[in-house]
C-alpha cells in the first residue's frame, strides 16, 4: 500500500475517532498502524502480538475493540472461516476479493476473478436479488501441503471433503470382513464427510458410515485429485 493512501486512512480514521468521541485515539492510531503495515489475515490475538513486536503494549480486550472499530468504519473486513475462526484484513475501499483457505497449514490466499464476479452479479439479477455484498470461501489444501503428503497416508489424516481410493488395509481378517460389511474394500473410493473429535464419517457408494479413528488409521488411502 502507498505511502499516501496509508496517510490518508490514518487522517480518516482520527478524524472519526474525534467525531464519535472515542478515547485513547494515539493508542488506536497505533493499532491502525500496525493493520495498515501487514496485508494478513490475523485474529484480534495475531494482531495484539503483531502490535507488541512494534513496541506497542497494550491490552488484548483493547485491540480487539479496536480492530472491530475498524470494521465499523470500513478500514478492516471481519471474516469468520470455518470452525469459527474469525480474521480480521485491510479493507480497501471499492475492491472486492475472495478467499482459499487451506484446511491443513491454515494459510489463507486471497483471489479475484472478473467473469466470477460477473457470473454472480447475473444470477442475482436473474433472481430479481439485489446483491449487496458477498463472500466465496473455498476450502482445501494448499499446494505447499499436497506436495508434503506422502502418496498415500492413513485415512484417519484426511481432511473433511476431500476424496480417496482405498489402497491397503494393514489389519487383521475381522477388520477386513467389517470394512467389507462398510463397502470399504480395496479401491473402493470415499469422501471423507466429518473427522473432528469422534469417530470418522465417510460417504461410500451414497450411503453415510461411521469409522473408529482406530481403524482408520490402519487404513491406507490415496487421496484422489492431489495436485503434482
Amino acid at each position: 500500500m502507498s505511502f499516501t493512501l496509508h496517510q490518508e486512512e490514518r487522517r480518516q480514521f482520527e478524524r472519526l475517532l474525534r467525531q464519535q468521541r472515542i478515547d485513547r485515539i494515539a493508542d488506536r492510531l497505533a493499532v491502525l498502524e500496525a493493520f495498515l503495515a501487514s496485508e494478513g489475515h490475523l485474529g484480534a490475538e495475531g494482531w495484539h502480538r503483531q502490535i507488541k513486536k512494534n513496541g506497542v503494549d497494550l491490552e488484548p480486550s483493547f485491540v480487539a475493540q479496536t480492530l472491530d472499530l475498524l470494521v465499523r468504519f470500513g478500514l478492516a473486513a471481519k471474516s469468520e472461516f470455518e470452525g469459527g475462526a474469525v480474521r480480521y484484513e485491510h479493507q480497501h475501499l471499492g475492491q472486492h476479493h475472495d478467499h482459499l483457505i487451506c484446511t491443513a497449514c491454515g494459510s489463507i490466499a486471497e483471489f479475484h476473478d472478473a467473469e466470477l464476479e460477473v457470473m454472480q452479479e447475473r444470477l442475482a439479477t436473474q433472481a430479481g436479488f439485489l446483491p449487496l455484498r458477498h463472500q466465496l470461501q473455498i476450502y482445501g489444501l494448499c499446494h505447499k501441503c499436497q506436495s508434503a503428503r506422502e502418496p498415500t497416508l492413513p485415512l484417519a489424516l484426511v481432511s473433511p471433503g476431500e476424496r480417496v481410493r482405498i489402497a491397503r488395509v494393514a489389519g487383521g481378517e475381522e477388520l477386513n470382513r467389517q470394512l467389507m460389511d462398510l463397502g470399504l474394500v480395496l479401491g473402493a473410493e470415499a469422501e471423507v464427510i466429518s473427522s473432528g473429535g469422534g469417530p470418522l464419517v465417510l460417504a461410500v457408494k451414497g450411503s453415510r458410515v461411521a469409522l473408529g479413528r482406530g481403524a482408520a488409521h490402519k487404513i491406507l488411502v490415496t487421496p484422489l485429485g492431489q495436485q503434482q
